[in-house]
């Protein structure tokens, strides 16, 4: 079940989705979260990180998983989507450098290392929290619109649209990755509970395509949402202005 929920602006979507970290960690401490990255979860992870330094939130007993990771960079690599949970979050925030993981990108083995993290994440009983963002093509991680998914963490090529949104991250497009390691739909959708998070007018498209969806369609990945039981969208009222009934 989808359930919507309407703020203001960026500043108050990040403040509810970074209480609904809070309050999951609350209920158990020893959280076993997926996070998202990209321009949509800054703010997100920068409330997150406040809140534990003004001792709101305790991640000390936490664990946080990348949902993905660009083939072939490195965790100290600027580009890296671990190295952006390590400057916005883990850096300012009190969650053990043990309990952080991210798939092995360098592994000689890419298939027998997405098995290993797979088999990682069953071993801490899956996620207690996944949050996510989604792509203005309804990707959810890297589960890009294809007619088949695999639903477990796998190595996944790159489409061209994918490419084009992250160029803005790197000096030259030629310098995006053209593969990733991302976790399958399935493995997201054991997590207990989900946050989704959108903003912004150039998600507009992809909310309406997402509110009015019914049924599952794998050329629009975020559908599969539409299989788990407690999934909350929160966005702003430029990411909703399509959706005539939330604005």
């Amino acid at each position: 079940m989808l359930n919507f929920t309407l703020t203001d602006n960026y500043a108050e979507m990040s403040t509810l989705a970074a209480k609904r970290v809070a309050q999951a960690l609350e209920r158990k401490p020893d959280l076993v979260m997926a996070l998202p990255t990209g321009g949509t979860p800054i703010g997100l992870l920068q409330e997150m990180s406040r809140m534990a330094r003004d001792n709101e939130a305790d991640f000390s007993r936490a664990y946080s998983f990348n949902i993905d990771e660009y083939i072939p960079l490195t965790k100290d690599d600027p580009q890296s989507y671990y190295w952006f949970l390590e400057n916005y979050f883990y850096q300012h925030a009190n969650l053990p450098v043990e309990n952080r993981f991210v798939p092995d990108v360098l592994a000689a083995d890419l298939a027998v290392e997405c098995a290993r993290y797979e088999r990682m994440i069953q071993d801490y009983g899956n996620f207690d929290l996944a949050v996510l963002g989604i792509g203005h093509d309804g990707h959810i991680g890297f589960n890009e619109p294809h007619s088949t998914h695999s639903p477990v963490c796998h190595v996944i090529d790159l489409n061209d649209e994918t490419i084009e949104a992250n160029a803005r991250f790197f000096e030259r497009r030629e310098d995006v990755p053209r593969q990733a390691i991302t976790l399958g739909m399935g493995t997201i959708l054991k997590s207990k509970e989900i946050v989704l998070i959108a903003n912004g007018e150039s998600k507009a498209h992809v909310m309406k395509q997402l509110y009015e969806c019914t049924a599952i369609d794998p050329l629009f990945p975020a559908s599969f949402l539409l299989l788990h039981p407690d999934v909350t969208i929160i966005c702003d009222r430029e990411a909703a202005s399509l959706i005539p009934s939330l604005r």
